[in-house]
């Protein structure tokens, strides 16, 4: 008699634990404030309602007059501060924006855009490979290298 009712408690309490028990995945939503892409490029396309990058590359020549620096980032629901930091071959810090304003957090964005743009000086701008570094809410998001070359001569 003792023994069955051990075995009735214990199975039911098992019962009672399995029903506490949920197996069923709960899937995350997507974080916020993602970034979807960053490009080099010479240009920028401003004629629909996001911005877009055109002549997109890697390298540049020390004849070019500037070197853009742009992303895209989709589900913006906080504050968003952005921040380029730009560094020649030799490390050296030679641009930075501090921290630039791209939303408030106030509403909802599904996709927003935003660049910086390295001018470019024949006279002062060292060849080789550079690197951009950019910032979200003082946090490190992406680093793009680059690279600068001589300009070709043409007759």
């Amino acid at each position: 008699m003792k023994r069955y009712l051990f075995l009735s408690v214990l199975v039911m309490s098992l019962i009672f634990l399995w029903d506490c028990i949920s197996l069923k995945r709960d899937y995350p939503l997507p974080s916020e404030n993602q970034l979807v892409s960053i490009h080099l490029c010479k240009k920028i396309d401003d004629s629909g309602d996001l911005l877009k990058p055109l002549d997109i590359k890697s390298e540049f020549t020390s004849k070019d007059d500037s070197v853009i620096c742009f992303i895209r980032l989709k589900d913006i629901g906080t504050k968003i501060d952005l921040r380029w930091k730009w560094y020649s071959p030799d490390k050296k810090l030679v641009r930075d924006t501090g921290n630039i304003i791209v939303s408030q957090g106030d509403r909802y964005l599904a996709a927003a855009t935003a660049y910086d743009r390295l001018q470019l000086d024949a006279e002062n701008t060292a060849e080789g490979q550079w690197t951009v570094v950019i910032f979200m809410n003082d946090k490190f998001i992406a680093k793009k290298p680059f690279q600068i070359s001589p300009s070709s001569l043409r007759l």
